[in-house]
């Protein structure tokens, strides 16, 4: 759908890629940054429950 591919500057540089970007490797460059992205997660989120301080412990029976 739509039209087609328009003629566009060859020399505008953009930081996202620019017009009709697909880069071969997109794929594994999207599962290094996700895995670097939940792996900084992980160690903030232990990091947070190791200097977590509680008053006092609710106790709850299910």
């Amino acid at each position: 759908g739509g039209d087609g591919r328009y003629p566009y500057p060859k020399q505008v540089w953009s930081p996202a890629g620019g017009w009709w970007v697909r880069p071969s490797n997109w794929k594994s460059n999207t599962f290094i940054v996700a895995t670097g992205i939940a792996g900084i997660c992980y160690l903030v989120g232990k990091v947070s429950a190791s200097k977590e301080v509680r008053l006092f412990t609710l106790c709850f029976s299910f």
